[in-house]
């Protein structure tokens, strides 16, 4: 059970793209943490979930009313040969940060698209970034690579570092991936989404 003050996190919806843009405009108006240049519109946002949500789960994690932070698997490429692979991205309120949520959020959608049927789980940060870097590796993922001077934001260019994380062994063969509706009703999801809330629970310099 979780009281009316605590952190859950759930599958989004619709509804919470006001919210969830509210945290990620700053990142499009004033960094290049992400390479979008205008911020979209609600309505557009709320596609966005939706679109995402129709794959692979789109995340959110509340307190009360408010979005703390979400993060989801968007897609690897258009090609048909990448669905296997799903690219992931978290943004956290800055109120919120530091009290475990990004972790929480990663342990449950991780193991959703395990659940799901997914091989590999994706990450592209644009560098330098050392808190992004440090935090991905401690999720288990390893550095592939950079791309070098492959974005121009803000008047300069950016390189993007990539980073792994398989999530079976290589030889898999991918099969077509469960719902994700279907998915976050079962059991199985439910635990997975649990045991996001329960690293947010258990997180050492949460400030209560």
């Amino acid at each position: 059970m979780t009281g009316e003050g605590d952190y859950l996190i759930r599958l989004a919806v619709r509804e919470d793209a006001p919210g969830a843009l509210a945290i990620y405009r700053p990142f499009v108006e004033g960094t290049a943490v992400t390479f979008e240049t205008e911020t979209p519109g609600i309505e557009a946002f709320g596609d966005r979930i939706e679109g995402v949500n129709a794959e692979a789960p789109w995340l959110v994690c509340t307190k009360g009313r408010d979005v703390a932070g979400y993060a989801y698997a968007g897609r690897h490429r258009v090609r048909e040969a990448y669905r296997c692979s799903r690219e992931l991205s978290v943004y956290v309120d800055a109120e919120h940060r530091n009290r475990g949520i990004a972790s929480g959020l990663y342990t449950s959608l991780i193991r959703l698209l395990y659940l799901q049927g997914y091989c590999n789980a994706l990450a592209g940060i644009t560098l330098p970034n050392i808190s992004s870097v440090k935090f991905h590796e401690s999720m288990g993922f390893k550095y592939v690579g950079t791309y070098h001077k492959v974005g121009f934001k803000l008047g300069q260019y950016h390189d993007v570092g990539w980073w792994e994380l398989f999530l079976r062994q290589p030889g898999h063969v991918p099969s077509e991936p469960m719902g994700t509706r279907e998915l976050v009703d079962s059991r199985e999801g439910l635990n997975a989404l649990q045991s996001g809330m329960e690293v947010i629970d258990s997180w050492p310099y949460r400030k209560r």
